[in-house]
């Protein structure tokens, strides 16, 4: 940590107090102690690390620590200046008692912010827990992820375990494009002093989606963007490669498989169907489908089996869809993801979604809160002709929502 007090109760700031190296040898003479449970404390003053306070060994405080990297420290040090010079009153390590909680840096305000740096790894409970915690008592939490957590290749990021729980909507104005995602997540890099957006978030497995990345210092940034980036996107970029991921999966070999796509493929070759000729109109992709922690070619594939195959010409309500997946054991296809900063979502209003879509793409109907699927032959032809009905189907899918959007 980087806040202490001395004996007589005087606040000592390793982020704010200026002066020679020599002048910060002199501390170490006095004695210091943890400004919330009181406890001695050390100042580690070495060559090699950021200086610091440290708690003694087996020392259990009243704010559950965690270590503290060189990273951290740096990155802790740095969103406090720069959200001073941006014109906000920061407060370094303030400890919020109601809660028993220690934000890296607190923003008050209308809209008081606790800026969270998390770099090392930390149980997805026990983010939950804080973040909630943050919200219950009205403050914003923004987690900022180190950047070795940071694992994106040609557009697709892997976002695993307490990563994920980062994501958020941007409250900026929604894109126009429907395959647009208001959903990113915040990467710092301390080394380099630079902020590192992914966003326009669409899964496409459980830990993999779709990604554009944009990288700004913190001179380019400012606090609000935190939370209302403005999101750029690219409409042919993400198409393409949405179709190149559905190519793999009709191509790929079934070598690992979730313990969902397995129950799904029996269900599938129990009406003696290849599992790679699904119908183009499975595996359409939406922002909201982010809540779902299964990817959409899995759940949509099991809706159209419903509908299709299980009990043609039947009408059904999302709700009563999950009811039967539950009663056919195929109800984890339908899990949510944790996501406790952004606005709960039902599994009931994501299928509904979805079905919309087939409303709009005309291989469904819509009657009140039912629908049902138009009867189709599933024709195993040849994979150049499937590949061709994936495209045709997702700008006709593109061109339905820019002439309606969806409503959500």
């Amino acid at each position: 940590m980087l806040i202490a007090s001395t004996v007589d109760a005087q606040r000592i700031s390793l982020a704010e107090r200026e002066g020679s190296r020599e002048e910060l040898m002199r501390l170490r003479n006095q004695s210091f102690r943890c400004p919330i449970c009181h406890a001695p404390v050390l100042l580690k003053a070495g060559e090699k690390r950021r200086w610091h306070f440290a708690h003694r060994p087996h020392h259990t405080c009243l704010v559950e620590n965690e270590p503290e990297t060189e990273a951290h420290l740096a990155g802790k040090y740095d969103l406090f200046h720069w959200s001073r010079s941006a014109g906000r009153a920061p407060r370094l390590e303030y400890y919020l008692p109601e809660l028993r909680q220690r934000p890296d840096v607190y923003l008050p305000g209308i809209e008081p912010t606790a800026l969270e740096y998390q770099c090392s790894a930390i149980a997805e409970k026990r983010l939950a827990e804080r973040s909630i915690g943050y919200l219950h008592r009205h403050i914003t939490p923004v987690w900022i992820i180190g950047m070795h957590h940071h694992s994106c290749k040609r557009n697709m990021i892997r976002l695993s375990g307490f990563v994920s729980m980062a994501i958020r909507r941007s409250r900026a104005a929604p894109a126009q494009h429907p395959f647009s995602s208001p959903y990113f997540i915040w990467f710092y890099n301390a080394s380099t002093k630079c902020f590192l957006r992914s966003s326009c978030l669409t899964p496409w497995s459980k830990t993999y989606f779709i990604s554009q990345e944009s990288c700004c210092t913190l001179s380019e940034c400012r606090p609000y963007q935190l939370l209302a980036p403005y999101l750029d996107f690219s409409p042919k970029s993400f198409m393409r490669l949405w179709l190149t991921m559905k190519k793999r999966k009709r191509l790929a070999r079934p070598l690992r498989m979730t313990r969902e796509e397995c129950l799904l493929r029996s269900q599938v070759y129990q009406f003696r169907q290849h599992f790679a000729w699904f119908p183009s109109y499975v595996g359409l992709p939406h922002h909201s489908f982010v809540y779902f922690l299964n990817p959409p070619l899995l759940w949509q594939m099991w809706l159209v089996l419903l509908l299709g195959r299980i009990q043609p010409g039947y009408w059904f309500t999302p709700e009563r869809m999950l009811e039967e997946a539950s009663r056919r054991g195929v109800a984890d296809l339908f899990a949510l993801r944790p996501l406790p900063l952004c606005p709960t979502k039902t599994a009931g209003q994501l299928i509904a979604v979805y079905l919309t879509q087939l409303v709009r793409l005309r291989v469904a109907e819509q009657s009140g809160a039912s629908y049902r699927l138009f009867p189709y032959q599933v024709n195993e032809t040849t994979f150049t002709e499937c590949l061709k009905q994936d495209r045709q189907t997702l700008v006709q899918l593109e061109a339905a929502l820019l002439d309606d959007p969806l409503k959500e």
